[in-house]
C-alpha cells in the first residue's frame, strides 16, 4: 500500500530541494544561454541521472551504508569541492573567447555527450545530493513501506526533477535569456565563478 501522507511530504520537499538555486541549476542556465537549449537539456539528464543515481542507492540503502564510514562522506566533499573549483576556472577561462550567439544548434559539438557527463559528474560529486535523498526518503518511506513505494517515490523525484531542470533549460535558452547575457555576459560568468568557488570553499570547510 502506497501511504501518500508521508509520499506527498516527501514530494514537497524534493521539489524544493530541485528549484533551488545551486551548481546544478546554475550550470544548467548558464549553460542554456551561452550554449543553446539543446546543451541545456543535455547537461540537465546528465544531472536528473546523477540524481537518480543517488536516489536508487539511498533506496536500497546503500547510501546509508556508505555514510557509516565518515571518509567516504570526506571523500566526496573534497571530490566535490575540486569539481566545483574546475568549473570555477573554466568559467574564467571562457572569458577570453569572444561570445557567440546560439540562435540555431549547428555545431557538430552537441552531438557528442560531455554536457551530460558534466551533469553526471556534477551530481555526483555533490554530498548535498545524497543528504536530500536521505531527508525524502527518511519522510517518504516508513519500516512498513512497501518495495512498490520505494520505486514510486524515486520515479516521482525523478520525473520532478526532470520537469524542473528542463524548464531551466528552456527558460534560459529564449531569445530574451540571449540578450541578456550579450549584455552581461562577463557579470554573468564572474558570478558563475564565485559561486562555485564559494559552495566549494563551503565543501572544504565542512570537512573540518
Amino acid at each position: 500500500m502506497v501511504e501518500w501522507s508521508l509520499i506527498t511530504p516527501a514530494l514537497l520537499v524534493y521539489s524544493l530541494g530541485t528549484l533551488t538555486p545551486g551548481p546544478a541549476n546554475l550550470s544548467i542556465a548558464n549553460l542554456a544561454m551561452s550554449q543553446g537549449r539543446q546543451a541545456g537539456f543535455i547537461l540537465a539528464a546528465g544531472v536528473i541521472t546523477g540524481s537518480l543515481c543517488w536516489g536508487v542507492m539511498t533506496a536500497l540503502g546503500v547510501s546509508t551504508l556508505l555514510l557509516s564510514e565518515p571518509r567516504f562522506l570526506l571523500a566526496l566533499k573534497f571530490l566535490g569541492a575540486v569539481y566545483l573549483f574546475w568549473l570555477a576556472y573554466k568559467a574564467i577561462k571562457s572569458l577570453a573567447v569572444p561570445l557567440r550567439p546560439t540562435t540555431k544548434v549547428s555545431r557538430a559539438d552537441h552531438k557528442d555527450f560531455r554536457y551530460y557527463w558534466q551533469g553526471v559528474s556534477l551530481h555526483l560529486t555533490n554530498p548535498k545530493a545524497i543528504l536530500t535523498w536521505l531527508t525524502v526518503t527518511s519522510i517518504g518511506l516508513s519500516p512498513h513501506s512497501t518495495p512498490w513505494a520505494t520505486v514510486l517515490l524515486v520515479i516521482l523525484c525523478a520525473l520532478i526533477g526532470m520537469t524542473i531542470f528542463s524548464l531551466y533549460a528552456f527558460c534560459f535558452s529564449t531569445s530574451r535569456a540571449q540578450q541578456i547575457l550579450v549584455r552581461y555576459h562577463r557579470l554573468i560568468t564572474l558570478f558563475c565563478a564565485g559561486f562555485y568557488t564559494l559552495v566549494a570553499i563551503g565543501f572544504l570547510l565542512s570537512i573540518g
